[in-house]
């Protein structure tokens, strides 16, 4: 049953355009496609659109422990993250290190995204390669 909406209704009129039209109703829940991991890069097609642009969306990386650290990063389409956790494991995928756009291979290891839950943040495939932080980090010291 399509149902309008009286305030579009009332918009519709004011701007003398053709009645508003209810949209089309969401498709049944069984129904909606499903989403599947691509079979190159692991992604959720549908989910993430793509990868952090490139080092200069990133504005701090801050050590918190040996394998975390504090991200703030922002992008114009994806959003803002200020002081994100990311974590030190190994990459799963083949991919490119988001602070200094060296190729990075499967195995490698590199600092993620910590996400907890079902809800993945917008940069959820982003990888910054562990070795470059490292040597900066002692460089430093």
């Amino acid at each position: 049953m399509k149902r309008i909406d009286p305030w579009m209704q009332i918009v519709s009129g004011l701007h003398e355009r053709a009645p508003y039209a209810a949209p089309p109703s969401p498709m049944p829940v069984a129904q909606r496609p499903r989403k599947r991991r691509h079979a190159m890069t692991g992604a959720m097609t549908g989910t993430i659109a793509r990868a952090m642009a490139n080092a200069t969306s990133i504005r701090r990386i801050e050590w918190q422990t040996t394998c975390t650290i504090l991200v703030t990063w922002s992008d114009s389409t994806l959003g803002h993250y200020e002081d994100q956790t990311w974590r030190e494991g190994f990459a799963r995928t083949a991919g490119v290190c988001g602070l200094t756009g060296v190729p990075v291979r499967r195995g490698d290891p590199v600092f993620r995204p910590l996400h907890r839950g079902s809800t993945l943040p917008a940069n959820a495939l982003d990888m910054i390669l562990a070795d470059p932080l490292r040597a900066q980090r002692y460089s430093l010291n």
